[in-house]
């Protein structure tokens, strides 16, 4: 992780820079947008969480989204225990397990989320976060995390330069259901897409 704050000396200048962006998340305004443009649009922010005075960072570079009235969602059926931070605010970590992995989920509109699928790693260099469970583990994110505020607590997503690659949209993978929709985005030709890699350029 970086060293977070000021006085660890010169050479920890980028962790104080991004210390100094940790302060200016996306707003819950932000969030609160149509689903698959909010999608879209995470490619090329970073998702940064401070732990113990360290930063651990990467640019999101997949996602999925899921909207209403969407046979794929969990929230397809309504409010339950499980998914009820889906329909919480705008900028609310929604966090499920299948497979004894965690899956990362920002919420946008009641009901509507994007899943982070894959991530760029800036700090620490080298981390496991081509796809959804291993992005979650490499943050420490669980079901604990579920219903946190992304937009003030210590998981936060912050902007970052559009894309210059350019961007892949392909249907949504590892569903059982709706699988036609072109509800995935990715970076194109980045090595930390996930497997199957998406191929229709938008």
């Amino acid at each position: 992780m970086i060293p977070a704050g000021p006085g660890a000396g010169a050479a920890d200048g980028p962790g104080v820079e991004w210390e100094a962006r940790f302060r200016a998340p996306f707003p819950r305004s932000w969030y609160d947008r149509p689903t698959l443009r909010v999608a879209r649009d995470l490619l090329g922010s970073y998702l940064v969480r401070r732990s113990e005075g360290a930063l651990a960072v990467a640019r999101i570079v997949e996602t999925e989204g899921y909207v209403a009235r969407d046979p794929a969602s969990h929230a397809f059926r309504g409010p339950t225990p499980r998914n009820r931070s889906m329909f919480g605010r705008a900028g609310t970590l929604y966090v499920f397990r299948i497979h004894q992995v965690h899956c990362a989920n920002v919420v946008t509109r009641p009901g509507e989320a994007v899943l982070l699928r894959a991530a760029e790693p800036v700090a620490p260099a080298g981390a496991g976060t081509s796809g959804p469970g291993r992005l979650a583990r490499a943050f420490g994110i669980t079901r604990g995390d579920d219903g946190l505020d992304l937009t003030r607590s210590e998981l936060r997503v912050l902007p970052g330069p559009r894309p210059k690659e350019g961007i892949v949209r392909a249907p949504r993978v590892g569903i059982s259901r709706a699988k036609e929709p072109l509800y995935r985005f990715a970076i194109r030709d980045d090595r930390w897409v996930s497997r199957p890699r998406p191929a229709r350029i938008t």
